[in-house]
């Protein structure tokens, strides 16, 4: 594991989520493995880069993560209680968020550490000596075989632990500073939203899998969005998310990603190049995540693509 790689190259989380807004784009694809920004290229391309993180939305985002796991992730655990993602009386929260997100971790090599030092103590065979725990908040994976390059590491915002007569099960959840409207809550996002969380749950089981604790740890099918309630910074729980489509899109895609990661190798030196010369697929999508999107319109529109 390289000790070199910044924290924002190491923690492949937003590639991972860039990739699963179009995963049939060759382009976009090899822009995740390689972490070969898009924006760079539509730079190269003479397309302006238009789209970018806001920094206000970063700092809601990061307001509103604060709040959920202020005081032993006292509101966040009251609305999963609500929602019956966990039973009554359920308590514990364990931070593994690094120090620069606002948790005890010194890095990313500690949190994957701990993260998994607490997995191996959820699978003791005596259950008095399982760690009591019932909310994980920042578990880092790094994901056996290679799908991103140099390496492939998840952060999750959040990860229930629900302790059954037989097997200990794993909840994924993702939170959103977006608003829960119900029924007029944007399918689109909340879309992505799932794509993202079955993509965490695959490499929840893949991890599992590499510590040998498939067969006491089980990843749940299911899992569930905070969203925030309108007008506020109070968490609204999206419980009971079926999870089955994503999950299995997830293991196809990443059997993909590792394929092509691969015959690489390592990252090209002409990485760039690489990317900008891989096929295209526009979608809809493309329009929210891509500073190529208006390029590849242009040439759907001048080819007569449907698209």
């Amino acid at each position: 594991m390289s000790k070199e790689s910044g924290v924002g190259r190491r923690d492949t989380r937003r590639r991972f989520e860039q990739w699963a807004q179009n995963p049939a784009c060759e382009a976009n694809t090899a822009s995740a493995i390689l972490g070969v920004p898009m924006s760079e290229i539509a730079r190269a391309e003479g397309s302006p880069a238009i789209f970018g993180q806001s920094p206000f939305a970063l700092a809601r985002g990061q307001s509103f993560e604060a709040g959920l796991l202020r005081n032993g992730g006292e509101r966040l655990l009251e609305a999963l209680i609500a929602a019956q993602v966990l039973p009554v009386g359920a308590n514990g929260l364990l931070d593994l968020r690094q120090r620069i997100h606002g948790g005890p971790m010194a890095n990313l090599d500690e949190a994957i550490e701990a993260t998994s030092r607490h997995f191996l103590a959820c699978a003791h065979p005596d259950p008095e000596q399982r760690p009591r725990q019932c909310l994980i908040a920042g578990a880092a994976l790094c994901l056996p075989g290679e799908m991103m390059l140099p390496e492939a590491v998840l952060v999750l915002d959040v990860l229930v632990v629900r302790r059954g007569s037989e097997r200990t099960e794993l909840i994924v959840g993702e939170v959103k500073t977006y608003p829960d409207r119900g029924g007029h809550t944007d399918g689109e996002q909340l879309a992505t939203a799932r794509a993202q969380a079955g993509a965490y749950a695959h490499g929840l089981e893949l991890t599992l899998e590499g510590l040998g604790l498939a067969q006491q740890l089980e990843v749940a099918l299911h899992g569930f969005l905070v969203l925030s309630k309108p007008g506020s910074n109070l968490p609204s729980v999206r419980a009971g998310e079926d999870l089955r489509y994503q999950l299995e899109r997830a293991r196809r895609g990443f059997e993909l990603l590792r394929g092509l990661a691969r015959r690489l190798g390592r990252v090209p030196a002409d990485a760039p190049r690489f990317v900008r010369e891989a096929g295209t697929s526009y979608a809809e999508t493309c329009v929210s995540f891509c500073e190529r999107a208006s390029l590849c319109r242009e040439r759907c529109a001048t080819s007569g693509d449907p698209a």
